[in-house]
């Protein structure tokens, strides 16, 4: 999920980074100022791979721990 929601996260910059350098060169006259430098993209993918690691593991570490007994009757 993570690393699907990163790469989607990236494509969709990647395509409003086209009329943005549009406008931008229309208004200011420089070509290709917004831009996504492949680097930082795949950074951004394992940040987003990393988070959603680590927002599955704390809660299932959590509920490992307790009893199953007492975590249905709680429910």
């Amino acid at each position: 999920i993570g690393f699907v929601s990163g790469v989607l996260g990236i494509a969709v910059t990647v395509l409003l980074d086209i009329p943005a350098n549009m406008i931008i060169e229309q208004v200011a006259g420089v070509a290709d100022l917004a831009a996504v430098p492949v680097g930082a993209g795949v950074a951004l993918v394992l940040i987003s791979v990393v988070l959603s690691l680590v927002a599955g593991v704390a809660p299932s570490r959590m509920a490992a721990k307790k009893d199953p007994v007492t975590a249905l009757r709680t429910e």
